[in-house]
């Protein structure tokens, strides 16, 4: 397993973590909001938020080339 799968694997796991909270956030709007105005308010603002900012994240970190910055060294 070389350093760049071990990068992959970490960030995945990140990622992963965030769209967990993601959905823990909106759980607790959907089910703890004052009424239903706000809760359509932050749905509709969240969400969309939510998702460009884990799909840019995503986008970005496959762009990065790990192979050229990390070392070649399989562990």
């Amino acid at each position: 397993m070389s350093l760049v799968s071990i990068f992959q694997i970490l960030y995945l796991i990140v990622f992963f973590i965030m769209l967990l909270m993601s959905v823990f956030i909106i759980f607790h709007i959907v089910f703890y909001s004052y009424n239903p105005f706000s809760k359509l308010v932050m749905l509709s603002i969240f969400i969309p938020v939510a998702g460009v900012l884990l799909f840019t994240n995503y986008i970005l970190f496959m762009q990065i080339p790990l192979s050229s910055l990390l070392p070649t060294i399989s562990l």
